[in-house]
């Protein structure tokens, strides 16, 4: 699926340790890409770890060819595990994460070590 993607601002939080980073994602005639898609591109362009890249939030309106974006890139796991919340956190996992996550919190056993932040 061809798009392109354009960083439209870019800031570093040195307190909090990440960089902030606003984006557009042109999809002209094909859906939205998928939120893994956008993560491994925007990764690659930054040249930043893919397991500590955080897609916060992604919004395309209706009828439109484009999504507007935010990540979050942070320097370590500790500081992404206590400011992102949990069900951002789990979003940005592929889908058989996904669901083993959600089944073994169901029947509150420990999940942690699905998350792979290293």
């Amino acid at each position: 699926m061809p798009y392109t993607i354009e960083i439209l601002e870019e800031k570093k939080n040195p307190l909090i340790d990440r960089v902030e980073i606003k984006f557009r994602v042109d999809h002209f005639a094909a859906g939205t890409p998928n939120r893994l898609d956008i993560k491994k591109k925007i990764s690659t362009m930054k040249k930043s770890n893919k397991n500590l890249t955080i897609i916060k939030e992604l919004k395309t309106h209706f009828g439109a060819s484009y999504a507007i974006g935010k990540v979050n890139i942070y320097e370590n796991a500790k500081e992404l595990q206590f400011f992102e919340p949990f069900h951002i956190q789990v979003r940005n996992l592929d889908k058989e994460k996904r669901t083993e996550i959600y089944k073994l919190k169901k029947r509150k056993e420990s999940y942690k070590h699905l998350f792979e932040y290293e």
